[in-house]
C-alpha cells in the first residue's frame, strides 16, 4: 500500500507531486522506490500500490497517442498496457486494474481514477490523495490550509502526517514537480 498525492499550485503554474518512498505488501514493507509517478508525452500518471503498472506503460511509451488531449485516451492506453502485461483481474463482469491514482496533464488539470478506470477531475488548488492512506493525508492537508498557504509545503506537511500515522505508508516523504513543459522532475 501506499500514499500518492498532488496539488495543481496556480499560483506557481506547476503541480505538486508526493508520495511515500516505501510501499507495504501484506506485512512485509518493500524496498525504497522513488518511480509511482511516470511522465508521458505532456501527461503524468500516479500509480498506487504495487507490481509492474509504471514499467507497464514505460514498455508501451510507443503506443501512447501523441494527440493525446482527453483523459479518456490516456485511461485506453493504460488499459492496453496493462493488458499486455496481464495486469488486472475481472470481477462480476467488470476489469479492474489493481491500483487508483491520479492524472495530471501539463496544462495543469488533474483527474483521480480508480481500479476500473473512473475518472473524477479535481479542481485547480485542491489538494488530493489516492492509496491506504489518503484519508489521512487530504484530512492533514485541509487542517493545515489556514496556517500553511505554501502549496508545496503543505503537500510535504501532509505527507509527514500521513507516513507518522498509517502504518501502511512507510518511508520518507518525496516531493516532485511537474511543470507545464511536461517534465517530471526529481524529488525535493
Amino acid at each position: 500500500m501506499s500514499i500518492i498525492s498532488l496539488i495543481n499550485d496556480s499560483e506557481k503554474n506547476t503541480i505538486w507531486l508526493g508520495s511515500n518512498g516505501r510501499a507495504t505488501i501484506g506485512s512485509f514493507v518493500a524496498p525504497s522506490v522513488d518511480h509511482k509517478w511516470v511522465a508521458i508525452h505532456g501527461w503524468l500518471v500516479g500509480i498506487t500500490g504495487t507490481g509492474p503498472k509504471v514499467e507497464a506503460l514505460k514498455a508501451h511509451d510507443d503506443d501512447f497517442p501523441k494527440d493525446a488531449e482527453h483523459p479518456f485516451k490516456v485511461m485506453k492506453f493504460m488499459k492496453s498496457a496493462y493488458e499486455a502485461y496481464d495486469i488486472g483481474e475481472t470481477d462480476e463482469g467488470l476489469k479492474r486494474y489493481c491500483g487508483s491514482g491520479l492524472l495530471a496533464h501539463k496544462s495543469g488539470r488533474a483527474w483521480d481514477f480508480d481500479n476500473s478506470f473512473c475518472l473524477t477531475e479535481i479542481p485547480a488548488n485542491t489538494f488530493w490523495a489516492r492509496g491506504s492512506g489518503m484519508d489521512i493525508a487530504i484530512g492533514a492537508a485541509d487542517v493545515l490550509t489556514p496556517f500553511v498557504r505554501d502549496a508545496r509545503e503543505r503537500l510535504a506537511r501532509a505527507l509527514e502526517v500521513t507516513i507518522a500515522r498509517d502504518v501502511d505508508c512507510p518511508g520518507e516523504p518525496l516531493v516532485q514537480q511537474f511543470d507545464r513543459e511536461g517534465i517530471l522532475h526529481a524529488a525535493v
